[in-house]
């Protein structure tokens, strides 16, 4: 059976191709291990079984207090509802969450906004809080899928064949100043003057990466994702 990781961005494109990658490998997994806060691990649970609606579980998750709600809910989508047409066709897939408890991802958050702020304003870039921020592990195991922005060794690894956008390709092993500047550069140059993550990220292509951007763009409009908004 093995350790599977799915690597992709956090992209509503990009959980679009992951989520057909877990359709294809179903017959193989036994779960799934998801990015998102371990508080949200019953109502992702809830909504895969059945047990509530699309809408039921947004407003859940916004009432537990996720800052990002409308971003999350309008990313992480297909993924979901693959998992609950999954569980629906038999594959009674086990789901969990790996990501930090809520309050820890808003003192995470308020954090980022503070080092994000100080890199625009000052130009200067503290390495070692940038350390601590990207602190963290990724687990997995035997007989589950995990959905992740980076490979893992000892793993068998299918990943997102575009390239990553800089919001999620810095890591502990990538960091530097340049590489901190290029975040920066990408949430205040791109993510914050798009209508979502998936906008930016082909604005972003079409400067640096053209080619990739056309074919992108194409499947982005056929899939409806371009224009469209979180919702």
């Amino acid at each position: 059976m093995g350790v599977y990781v799915l690597v992709a961005p956090r992209l509503r494109l990009a959980r679009l191709w992951a989520a057909e990658e877990l359709a294809l490998a179903a017959d193989e997994l036994e779960g799934v291990l998801l990015p998102y806060p371990r508080d949200l691990e019953a109502p992702v649970r809830r909504f895969v079984k059945g047990a509530s609606s699309w809408e039921e579980l947004v407003a859940e998750v916004r009432g537990l207090g996720l800052p990002y709600t409308d971003v999350w809910s309008w990313t992480e989508e297909p993924v979901l509802r693959r998992l609950r047409s999954l569980w629906f066709s038999g594959f009674r897939l086990g789901v969990e969450c790996y990501g930090p408890p809520l309050s820890e991802e808003a003192r995470a958050t308020e954090e980022l906004l503070r080092l994000l702020l100080r890199t625009r304003v000052t130009g200067k870039v503290d390495v070692a809080a940038w350390v601590k921020l990207l602190g963290g592990q990724t687990p997995v195991r035997e007989g589950y899928a995990t959905l992740s922005l980076r490979s893992l060794g000892g793993a068998r690894v299918v990943e997102w064949r575009y390239p990553m956008p800089p919001s999620d390709s810095l890591s502990l092993e990538s960091l530097s100043e340049e590489s901190v500047k290029s975040y920066v550069s990408y949430v205040f140059d791109y993510l914050m003057k798009a209508r979502n993550p998936d906008e930016a990220y082909l604005l972003w292509l079409n400067r640096n990466f053209p080619s990739a951007a056309e074919e992108l763009e194409k499947l982005a409009k056929t899939l409806g994702v371009v224009g469209e908004q979180p919702l």
